[in-house]
């Protein structure tokens, strides 16, 4: 019997390793066939129409809460162009478009607030601000209209819905690509292929773009809002480059079934995409320590501005993040200070730390 069960258990090894082998044999004849990686975003029936569309809803959002420097706003109409009530936009395909700010994007309540507080604001456009007072700061021909403690909120809105809307949007959606239906067909995509197409949409680029042109603020077809920062504040890092290289990559290989590289290109895409979010912040948290722009508070202030925006887009970034909690609070910290006192502190401690846990986390200079 010893005898027979040991001749069992040879057979039966025998026909798992002839299994095994079938195996292995079967996933080398699953070869993925060469394929053409573009040099535009021209793919057949590639659609982000809503994500273009929330784009330039948040262009005209920006521009009516910046009107608040010399005129009086209303925290209403500003809702308008968030919710898209009482068709507020100049683009009138817009307000048929069944599209709207508000429904993609996160801590809304936020930015309500931060629209009443600009709309406050304007009420103070004609008197000079001071630490406390809300009002106008201005040296020379430049002049920003600024809160009680020096924060310019159509900034705040302006880049921080970059992060709560755009850019979160763009986390979410690839990181869930892999696991998205890529063998049905409705219209011409896979549920994979619209998804990365949307996602595509929020970096606001043409789909011919060209990394190293400038494009004209006049240029209908110029990048808008990430899509400009590739240039503005990632040149150093090549960040229009591998990003849009990134997603013609990735489009690609989901229409060859090449996972690996789908893979592969999600995972540049996220880590470039917080890097141009660290360049930006870095940008911004220098500025007002530089030598040329010390006591020039319209200056400091913008930058400021612009950086506790940028900063608060942290939040949203992807789960493979180099940033530790504990650092992104200290950065929220920073931003969140009286801009009067991060101005004047000795040797800008506040400022200069910042500045080193963005260099340091992602390896800017």
């Amino acid at each position: 019997m010893k005898v027979n069960y040991l001749k069992s258990s040879v057979f039966v090894v025998l026909a798992v390793a002839g299994l095994t082998s079938c195996k292995k044999d079967k996933v080398k004849e699953e070869v993925i066939p060469p394929y053409d990686i573009p040099a535009t975003y021209n793919f057949t029936g590639a659609n982000y129409t809503t994500s273009t569309q929330r784009v330039k809803m948040a262009v005209e959002l920006n521009s009516y809460l910046g009107t608040a420097l010399n005129a009086t706003i209303t925290a209403e109409k500003a809702n308008d162009y968030f919710n898209n009530t009482n068709s507020p936009f100049a683009d009138a395909t817009l307000n048929t478009s069944g599209v709207k700010l508000a429904e993609k994007t996160a801590d809304a309540a936020t930015f309500i607030g931060y629209f009443a507080q600009q709309a406050a604001n304007s009420l103070e456009n004609g008197k000079e601000a001071s630490n406390g007072k809300a009002g106008y700061v201005i040296k020379g021909t430049t002049k920003r209209l600024v809160s009680a403690t020096g924060l310019e909120y159509n900034q705040a809105v302006a880049k921080g819905m970059m992060g709560a809307l755009f850019f979160k949007e763009a986390v979410n959606i690839l990181t869930n690509v892999p696991n998205a239906d890529n063998n049905t067909v409705t219209n011409g995509t896979t549920a994979m292929q619209r998804n990365w197409d949307e996602a595509f949409g929020y970096l606001s680029v043409p789909v011919d773009y060209d990394p190293g042109k400038t494009y004209a603020n006049t240029d209908s077809n110029r990048p808008l809002l990430w899509g400009g920062y590739l240039a503005e504040r990632g040149k150093g890092i090549e960040a229009g480059k591998i990003i849009f290289n990134a997603f013609l990559k990735g489009r690609a290989a989901i229409g060859a079934r090449d996972y690996a590289v789908v893979k592969e290109q999600i995972d540049i895409i996220l880590a470039k995409w917080e890097q141009l979010v660290a360049a930006a912040a870095l940008a911004y948290v220098t500025i007002p320590t530089n030598s040329t722009s010390i006591n020039d508070l319209p200056t400091q202030f913008h930058a400021l501005s612009e950086g506790y925006g940028f900063v608060s887009c942290f939040k949203y970034r992807p789960a493979g993040s180099k940033l530790t909690e504990a650092n992104f609070q200290k950065l929220t910290a920073t931003m969140g200070t009286n801009f009067y006192v991060l101005v004047n502190e000795a040797n800008f401690t506040k400022l200069v730390e910042a500045q080193n846990i963005l260099k340091t986390t992602y390896g800017l200079n």
